[in-house]
């Protein structure tokens, strides 16, 4: 079980327990980075990262995550 620290729109961080997204979105900059991600919890809460957050959120969930068996090459 993996978490991830994200700040909050008050200014303070919270954890984020990776096993409880259920679905996220991934907005892509120019550059081929992350720019946004949406992460959408299991309880319904929403999660809105940008820049350097969402590129590491990704990465958390990647990791956590793996590669979905039998279709390498999806992005």
């Amino acid at each position: 079980m993996g978490f991830i620290k994200v700040s909050s729109t008050r200014g303070d961080y919270v954890l984020v327990n990776l096993a409880q997204v259920v679905w996220s979105t991934v907005d892509n900059n120019g550059a081929g980075g992350v720019s946004r991600m949406t992460l959408h919890m299991a309880d319904g809460a929403t999660f809105s990262l940008k820049d350097a957050e969402a590129e590491l959120a990704l990465t958390a969930l990647e990791q956590s995550l793996g590669e979905l068996p039998g279709a390498p090459g999806l992005p």
